[in-house]
C-alpha cells in the first residue's frame, strides 16, 4: 500500500479493489481493533494476489481483478477419480489453461526457494 501511495494516483485503484472486491468496506464488528485487523487482513490478501499475479500467473492475468482470478484460477471445474490408489483430477478447461496453471505452480515453488522458505513436511 505504501508503494501505491508513493506513486501518486494509483492508491485509488487499491482502495477500490480492497473495499469492493475484498470486503474491506464491510467491517465485521463495531469494535475498532477488530475492524483494523479485518482491514489489515484484506490488505494482506491484496498483496498476496499481487505477488501471485506478477510472479506466477501468465501475463494475461497481470491486471486481473480478484473476481476474474476467482473465476479463472481459483475455482475450476474438475472430475475427481480414484483408481489404484491414485487420485486424478480431470479439469473442465482447455489444455492451454491447465499448462499455464502447472507453470504457475512451478513459478511459485521457485519463488519459495528464492525467498528461502522451507518446504512443507512430506506426509506418509
Amino acid at each position: 500500500m505504501r508503494w501505491h501511495w508513493g506513486k501518486a494516483g494509483t492508491i485509488e485503484r487499491l482502495h477500490d479493489i480492497a473495499k469492493n472486491e475484498l470486503a474491506a468496506g464491510a467491517p465485521p464488528s463495531g469494535k475498532f481493533g477488530a475492524n483494523a485487523a479485518w482491514y489489515r487482513l484484506n490488505l494482506l490478501a491484496y498483496n498476496v494476489l499481487t505477488v501471485l499475479r506478477r510472479r506466477a500467473l501468465p501475463e494475461r492475468f497481470w491486471n486481473a481483478r480478484p473476481k476474474r482470478l476467482r473465476y479463472e484460477v481459483f475455482t475450476l471445474p474438475a472430475a475427481l477419480t480414484m483408481h489404484a490408489r491414485t487420485l486424478t483430477a480431470r479439469l473442465g478447461v482447455p489444455a492451454l489453461t491447465v499448462e499455464e496453471l502447472v507453470v504457475a505452480r512451478h513459478r511459485l515453488r521457485e519463488l519459495r526457494t528464492t525467498l528461502g522458505v522451507p518446504a512443507p513436511p512430506v506426509r506418509a
